[in-house]
């Protein structure tokens, strides 16, 4: 067996990785006492406002260590355990535990703990619960015994985006059955308390009142300001309206979570229509994306500085890192509005990109006709039974070939494979 193993640093000097073929197994001395294991996965999935148990396996070669006796000498007879998080280049710790003594951070106090630990010192599986967005990242497992050391990592990836929905006329437009129903319409449910309070404790804010599962109303704010008081004064936190009549109107948020297939951008040098950016989609085996598809992408890591249409006649962008042009200061899909007070989708004359939607199963093939003129791609009608027709008028050819698409597979899979894991393991070590 070949593998990556990481020796105990002595005198205060760091551990260094070592690579154990089947050669060095033959020398007892070069095996470390001490090996900690988390399961291997390209990455660890979990919901929004859910739990999570993330493995950490210790396995001692020698003899194992236990509580028998009193005080301070079975304190110093156990391993000591910490979990570290690591996002964007930096390290926060979780928690450090010794036998039953268990010391969490503040940021993690009330949602972190080791179940099994104070059970079996060769179990130091972490739980962590009321996920957050910003709880996806790495995690990393530190146990020393003695002498020796070891540590293991693994990432984490948290699904499900709340976002706030409205209907394209005005605002405040749904009573509680419409809330759940326009969710649905748009690929997603109505959010619960929990997942909106989750999606606040990770940044998220939105001025707009709306419903939640529970018939309540509600609306996150971190920045009090005239307008967005609620009933907490000049507090951050989710405002909430309570119980509310159910034929009163509101927005709704919404939640969306799996994404059953991919969401791919087409464009043309002309752009689309509504109707044609349908078209096109259905030319191609797809659909237009919806809104909670689109927010699913973009929770999933999919970023494109280029407005679109989707289902609902409405026309968004995902931005994952923001940049000039591109949206604002903040990371989120943004929308294109008619009016300054954030209502009114485009006119459907109005001339856009694409997002279409393609599932793993139940869509039709793609359609084999491109209209073209002079080579360059042209505004098109839906493809029927008899064939293609295209709206240019004379001069429009048809040929069997497809636009290529820009699909989230560029922006998805960047760091959870198992090489970026194996380099940071590496990395970690030094």
């Amino acid at each position: 067996r070949e593998g990556i193993f990481f020796g105990g640093g002595l005198g205060g000097g760091h551990p260094m990785p070592v690579l154990l073929t089947a050669s060095l197994f033959s020398h007892p001395e070069d095996v470390k006492a001490l090996q900690v294991s988390i399961p291997r996965h390209p990455a660890l999935e979990a919901v929004l406002a859910g739990d999570i148990t993330i493995p950490c396996l210790i396995t001692y070669l020698g003899p194992q260590p236990t509580a028998s006796t009193a005080g301070r000498q079975a304190v110093l007879g156990t391993p000591r355990v910490k979990w570290t998080f690591i996002s964007e280049g930096k390290e926060v710790e979780i928690l450090v535990a010794r036998g039953d003594r268990v010391k969490v951070s503040e940021d993690y106090r009330l949602r972190a703990s080791l179940p099994i630990f104070h059970q079996r010192y060769t179990n130091a599986s972490l739980l962590l619960t009321e996920l957050r967005p910003n709880d996806s990242g790495i995690y990393r497992c530190d146990v020393q015994h003695g002498i020796e050391d070891g540590h293991d990592i693994l990432d984490v990836k948290v699904k499900g985006v709340v976002f706030h929905y409205r209907e394209g006329s005005m605002r405040y437009a749904y009573t509680f059955a419409e809330a759940r129903a326009a969710c649905a319409r748009i690929g997603a449910h109505i959010a619960t308390p929990e997942q909106l309070y989750a999606a606040y404790l990770g940044g998220y804010e939105q001025c707009d009142a709306g419903w939640i599962a529970d018939q309540t109303v509600r609306y996150p704010i971190h920045t009090p300001r005239e307008a967005c008081y609620g009933d907490m004064n000049g507090f951050p936190g989710v405002r909430n309206y309570g119980v509310v009549d159910p034929e009163d109107m509101y927005d709704v948020y919404c939640y969306a979570e799996d994404l059953p297939g991919e969401i791919f951008l087409e464009t043309t040098p002309d752009k689309f229509t509504l109707e044609e950016a349908a078209a096109r989609c259905r030319a191609l085996g797809a659909e237009l994306a919806s809104t909670g598809q689109l927010y699913a992408a973009w929770s999933a890591g999919l970023d494109a500085c280029s407005p679109g249409w989707l289902a609902d006649g409405s026309v968004r962008y995902p931005i994952v890192t923001p940049r000039e042009r591109c949206g604002g200061a903040l990371p989120g899909v943004k929308t294109i509005f008619l009016f300054r007070n954030q209502t009114g989708f485009p006119d459907a004359q109005s001339r856009y990109d694409a997002y279409c939607f393609r599932g793993k199963e139940g869509h039709p093939p793609p359609s084999p006709c491109r209209c073209s003129h002079a080579g360059t791609s042209m505004r098109f009608r839906e493809a029927s039974g008899q064939g293609c027709g295209c709206s240019v008028g004379a001069g429009c050819w048809l040929q069997p070939t497809l636009v290529p698409r820009v699909g989230m597979s560029r922006r998805l899979g960047i760091t959870s494979g198992p090489r970026v894991l194996s380099v940071l393991r590496a990395v970690i070590s030094r």
